[in-house]
């Protein structure tokens, strides 16, 4: 017979507030770029020439946009390491938010790897859009 992992309420109550405030901080960020995207342009275009000798800065600019992206490509990361490592899912340890099935020997396994496997996917994908827009902007600096 199956067991079952009991959901916890604080968990519940957590992971509510979490998403609410990021969805709060996300519908935020898309309103200040609406409201600043005609200066943000201007600005682009008045520093261009800078932006094009120091590359740098458009890598580092980039990364601070794709850095939540990274930061739930590496929580992802370790807890499907430790789906494999325990063989159990969830994983001992974790709190869910309603009763969940625990899954454990190979189940367990494909899960964590699926789970490693798209995690290191996300990682590849935020970590490959800095690194291209820092190739592109040092590929126009050298052509110029």
């Amino acid at each position: 017979m199956d067991s079952i992992q009991k959901a916890d309420p604080k968990a519940r109550r957590n992971a509510i507030l979490m998403i609410s405030a990021a969805m709060i901080l996300g519908v935020c960020v898309i309103l200040v770029f609406e409201v600043f995207q005609e200066d943000f342009q201007s600005w682009l275009e008045t520093n261009i020439i800078f932006l094009l000798k120091h590359p740098k800065i458009v890598f580092f600019g980039t990364l601070l946009f794709v850095s939540p992206i990274l930061a739930v490509g590496i929580y992802l990361l370790l807890f499907g390491s430790r789906t494999v490592h325990a063989q159990r899912f969830p994983p001992p340890g974790y709190s869910v938010v309603r009763d969940t099935v625990v899954v454990e020997g190979p189940q367990a396994l494909r899960r964590g790897r699926v789970i490693q496997f798209l995690s290191l996917f996300l990682l590849c994908a935020a970590a490959a859009l800095p690194l291209a827009m820092w190739h592109v902007f040092q590929s126009f600096a050298s052509a110029t």
